[in-house]
């Protein structure tokens, strides 16, 4: 009898709680108990029953002690699940295995090492976040928000799961700040203090079990079963850790789907798994491909888009059951029509329903939209971040500045974010004089001061004055497009901030002050919601779960919407600028998009935006074979401004770098003739900008000389 067939009769005829039936690969899969076995399995296809069944046979058929089986997972949750699914399908007639995350067992090492080794290793750090708050405050000489330390928290992990070297750690941002300066002094600060956080407990075990051969051939005789779940999701750093307790003929079997991986932002990548004939030339590859979730339909359309991922296996999903709905595009007018139709549509639906997005902040206009009509729903995430981020909190001192133009406070938060050309000398005139005085009074009340300068300080007075008098839907897009708050934006893009990140803040941003009447009625609205999210309560009887795609994964539902599937969006625009270089930022993209169109039973409609150019993931999910015509982004909104100036930013840096050497020949004293302002003198250079007197005119002007000799702008006379 073979291994196959003996695991079909200990599953079928008492061997777990109740009889069970595998499919072929399934079988194939539970009966490799030996070797080295990468499991590749796709979406719905069963695979946690089969860990369980796998673990099963070899506790009570081959008489494996369980004390020597280890099954590692990233999450608690799945590390409880498993454990779960454990006692449902053996019941208490076979002795449990160890269900562990890989932290858990990360700091098992460290403890066994001190023990061992007679030595104290490090204390736990509770609460690492604080620690960065401070010393966040001593480099920078301020707090950073919430969002700034997501994103802050985020890098330092990256650093650390990634095994970075010392010169790539130096290109590592949050946002737009490098974070090597911080990295290094919260290190010291760990290190000096024997003390480690969470990441730590990664490194620390992968240098204890690499350098101390003893600790290492402990836990290999400990366990001779090594399992990992969910394998897509591992890290470089916890792939190096399991390297070393497999060694190179242990018992391993790792179970997940590269066309499933999609945390590159932890430090996760298909490359272990891809290269996993390579590091175990004598273990074999199986394949899981049936998926006994989705219509026929789902199933064809998911499998044919996959193929848009270059770094996967050669695998087909395929399914028995029976042909259904085919998936739908929705193109909706405008983004705040998308959220009016999926309020109207969740009401109607009586099904299991789903609307996963990219980004957490698509959310929030939902849940806005939700609560005024008292719509039910479950929130997978109650992270109010977007309520911190520094755009938000840019309008809202706009706003408040506007309202009280004596507030100095506020001014010193956005005086060199209006394009106002103020220095910080005349920033500390300004506030001697408050706040008896309006910020403006006071610029235009300072001495020796050029004239072009105060014709724009009156200018931006004016604004603000108009500003005060806005319903706040129309004032946020005159904040970005009047008060030059776009090119700040686009400054920070420069300086490596992402593009959509900002695009989106202000797009919701856009949205939720249209649905206001006032400024005062906006910001209490922002506030509310921003309570809402952090207190949801999970509502069990409601019809439709609000998720991004990232914590839908092992989900399903009857129904699922995706939204915002626009380029830019979904995918990003960073992966759409890294499709033309090594596509590993796009390629994570397109697996992101499969997560989430293959959590749907029966239906999927993708909903996208009429003026924005529809995501090029939708025709090839759809088996289109021409893409629709590209929208061109409209200019009157918010959204489109933004990327309109952000669009000119980049062309601009090209301009310029390529006229560099011709603007270095000018020289202050040159005269010139310029085709707009005509004929003009140099009374100063810095760099390629140079403030030229022309003829006519009581004050200089700015002009950057490499952009106007590109264009061809100014000759000499």
């Amino acid at each position: 009898m073979s291994h196959i067939e003996e695991v079909d009769r200990f599953l079928k005829n008492g061997g777990i709680a109740r009889p069970l039936a595998l499919g072929e690969q399934q079988l194939e899969a539970a009966a490799r108990t030996e070797g080295q076995t990468l499991l590749l399995a796709v979406p719905g296809s069963g695979k946690t029953t089969v860990v369980i069944c796998r673990l099963a046979y070899m506790i009570g058929a081959l008489g494996v002690d369980p004390d020597t089986i280890l099954t590692l997972t990233f999450s608690r949750s799945g590390a409880a699940d498993l454990s779960a699914r454990y006692r449902e399908l053996c019941g208490t007639g076979l002795a449990r295995p160890r269900f562990s995350t890989i932290h858990s067992f990360a700091l098992s090492v460290i403890r066994t090492y001190e023990q061992m080794y007679q030595k104290k290793a490090f204390d736990v750090l509770e609460d690492g976040g604080q620690i960065v708050r401070e010393i966040y405050r001593e480099l920078y000489h301020s707090w950073p928000t919430d969002s700034d330390m997501s994103d802050i928290q985020s890098a330092l992990s990256l650093i650390q799961n990634k095994m970075l070297t010392r010169g790539e750690i130096a290109e590592v941002k949050a946002g737009d700040l490098p974070v090597e300066k911080l990295f290094g002094a919260y290190s010291r600060y760990k290190r000096r203090r024997h003390l480690m956080d969470f990441d730590d407990m990664l490194v620390y075990a992968y240098r204890l079990l690499k350098k101390h051969k003893r600790l290492l051939a402990h836990f290999q005789n400990q366990y001779r079963s090594l399992n990992i779940d969910e394998a897509q999701d591992t890290s470089t750093l916890q792939f190096a850790i399991i390297g070393l307790l497999a060694g190179k003929d242990g018992n391993l079997l790792v179970v997940g789907d590269e066309d499933q991986s999609i945390y590159g932002f932890r430090g996760a990548s298909p490359k272990a798994l891809l290269q996993f004939k390579k590091r175990y030339p004598k273990g074999r590859v199986l394949l899981m491909e049936t998926n006994r979730r989705s219509t026929a339909d789902l199933v064809a359309a998911a499998d044919r888009f996959i193929r848009l991922n270059k770094e996967r296996y050669p695998k087909h999903m395929v399914t028995e059951n029976p042909k259904g709905l085919r998936p739908v595009r929705r193109v909706v007018s405008s983004v705040e029509a998308q959220y009016n139709y999926l309020g109207t549509a969740v009401r109607q639906e009586g099904k299991n329903t789903a609307i996963l997005y990219r980004n957490n902040d698509s959310a929030i206009p939902l849940i806005d939209r939700f609560e005024r009509e008292h719509l039910r729903y479950r929130l997978k995430e109650h992270s109010p971040l977007f309520f911190s981020h520094f755009v938000v909190r840019d309008i809202a001192d706009f706003f408040a500045l506007a309202q009280d133009p004596t507030n100095y406070e506020v001014f010193t938060r956005i005086y060199y974010k209006m394009d106002c050309a103020i220095s910080k000398k005349q920033m500390q005139l300004v506030g001697r004089k408050a706040p008896e005085t309006s910020v403006f009074d006071a610029l235009l009340a300072l001495p020796d001061v050029a004239d072009w300068m105060t014709e724009k300080w009156a200018d931006e007075a004016e604004g603000f004055e108009r500003l005060s008098a806005m319903s706040p839907g129309p004032g946020v897009h005159f904040i970005v497009d009047e008060l030059g708050y776009r090119e700040h934006l686009a400054f920070r893009v420069h300086n490596g901030y992402r593009e959509e990140t900002l695009v989106q803040k202000l797009n919701i941003l856009q949205i939720l002050a249209s649905r206001e009447a006032t400024q005062t009625a906006f910001f209490a609205r922002l506030d509310a919601l921003k309570a809402m999210i952090a207190h949801h309560e999970v509502d069990h009887t409601g019809a439709v779960t609000l998720s991004t795609i990232h914590s839908s994964k092992g989900l399903e539902f009857d129904k699922v919407y995706l939204i915002d599937a626009v380029e830019g969006e979904f995918p990003s625009q960073a992966a759409l600028e890294d499709s033309e270089e090594g596509r590993t930022l796009f390629n994570e993209e397109v697996r992101l998009f499969y997560v989430g169109v293959t959590r749907a039973r029966t239906e999927v409609e993708i909903v996208s935006v009429r003026g924005r150019k529809e995501s090029r993931f939708v025709p090839v999910y759809l088996g289109e074979k021409k893409r629709k015509k590209k929208a061109k982004p409209n200019k009157k909104t918010p959204i489109g401004a933004v990327r309109a100036a952000m669009d000119r930013k980049r062309d601009l840096k090209r301009l310029r770098d390529g006229n560099v050497e011709k603007a270095k020949r000018w020289r202050q004293g040159d005269h010139l003739v310029h085709k707009k302002f005509g004929t003009g003198t140099i009374v100063k250079i810095d760099g390629p900008t140079a403030a030229v007197l022309f003829a006519g005119e009581r004050s200089p002007r700015q002009i950057d000389l490499a952009i106007c000799e590109g264009r061809h702008l100014i000759r000499r006379v």
